[in-house]
């Protein structure tokens, strides 16, 4: 006769593995409708796979009406746009061509790309080379102390491009690091200052929130190790997002709440809070996610009251029902920590509970 602790472990490996399966297949792809500009400028409709910034900068997935797939490079097409979203343009960058992400078109345009190396920005004008915001920080040793290098050549260069406007002198040399906000602003106010025709600039880059919010509350059954039948569970997750980083990447924490009865009539009560890294593949409506982390936990009993922590993974599908709601359903899993395990040579490492909860998540 199997065991609970057996149980519990092929409970967790058998559900934990359907879902890193699930992953896998879907993982793969996230088309989103878009365009693509041919070499004759012919324009086709369809959808494109959305991927990180390292990869698009290399190809461009495109699947027509007929879900045909057609892999672009760089050399192949003018350019591609997701609709009301990101825009590349292909550019020769030494002497190797590259999609870089249109950021701002105007009087002075800035482009975007990433590559191993890290984020690079480009800039253009009217009868002046197309150039590379020239930017590097890096550890350097100064008399024995550790000090952070940050160059400042892209200020310079900055300058030289805006130089029939004085009066932005002084707002060049407040950037201290190219990023997208500043240097689109800084593209934006230059473009409005210069232009004599009263065109606008056209904002390619979509503007996103440094921070996103998701609230999801729940209820679910707990097994503990060792405790006979399921315990409730009450809880809520908040989940923080940076867009402009990542979409599917999500920091997590929140409050859980159950309470154990023993036969002696007296409840342990036991409060956790989780601080996760957590995986959403938001692709499809159907979006399978992973997390893993550290409950941190209070026990209570009476006067007495334990705090320890213990690690978790967490796997779970969410159902897009609204625009920004989400049913979701979720295993949840405990482990024996590592600090414990070397204090005490009869505990070893092993699962402690596991967890089945229905939520509601919604994206703020």
């Amino acid at each position: 006769m199997i065991r609970i602790e057996e149980q519990m472990k092929l409970h967790l490996i058998l559900l934990t593995g359907f879902f890193l399966s699930i992953i896998n297949i879907h993982a793969q792809t996230d088309f989103r409708p878009g365009y693509v500009i041919t070499s004759s400028e012919d324009t086709l409709q369809g959808e494109i796979d959305y991927r990180g910034d390292l990869l698009m900068s290399k190809v461009c997935k495109f699947k027509n009406k007929s879900n045909n797939v057609t892999e672009f490079s760089p050399g192949d097409i003018i350019a591609y746009r997701f609709i009301d979203s990101k825009y590349y343009v292909s550019k020769e960058v030494n002497q190797k061509d590259v999609f870089l992400e249109y950021l701002i078109q105007g009087e002075m345009n800035i482009y975007y790309m990433r590559d191993e190396s890290g984020d690079h920005y480009y800039i253009e004008k009217d009868n002046t080379e197309f150039t590379r915001l020239p930017y590097e920080e890096k550890i350097m040793h100064v008399d024995g102390k550790r000090v952070l290098y940050e160059s400042t050549q892209h200020i310079g260069l900055l300058k030289y491009y805006t130089r029939d406007a004085p009066d932005f002198v002084s707002r060049v040399k407040t950037i201290k690091k190219p990023e997208h906000r500043n240097l689109i602003k800084l593209a934006e106010d230059y473009h409005n200052a210069v232009c004599k025709e009263e065109e606008k600039c056209i904002i390619y880059e979509k503007k996103l929130p440094l921070i996103k919010i998701a609230v999801t509350p729940y209820l679910g059954l707990t097994k503990y190790k060792g405790y006979d039948g399921f315990v409730n569970e009450i809880g809520g997750y908040l989940s923080f997002w940076a867009p402009r980083t990542s979409e599917k990447l999500f920091f997590k924490t929140g409050l859980i709440y159950n309470k154990l009865s023993e036969e002696e009539g007296e409840d342990i009560t036991v409060y956790k809070i989780p601080l996760q890294v957590q995986y959403i593949f938001r692709a499809h409506r159907i979006q399978p996610n992973l997390s893993a982390g550290v409950n941190f936990l209070t026990a209570r009993l009476n006067n007495y009251k334990e705090i320890s922590h213990t690690l978790t993974l967490n796997a779970g599908l969410d159902y897009k029902i609204f625009k920004n709601a989400y049913l979701s359903t979720m295993l949840n899993s405990e482990f024996t920590p590592p600090s414990r395990v070397a204090v005490s040579d009869s505990m070893g490492f092993g699962l402690i509970s596991y967890s089945f909860i229905v939520a509601m998540r919604f994206d703020l």
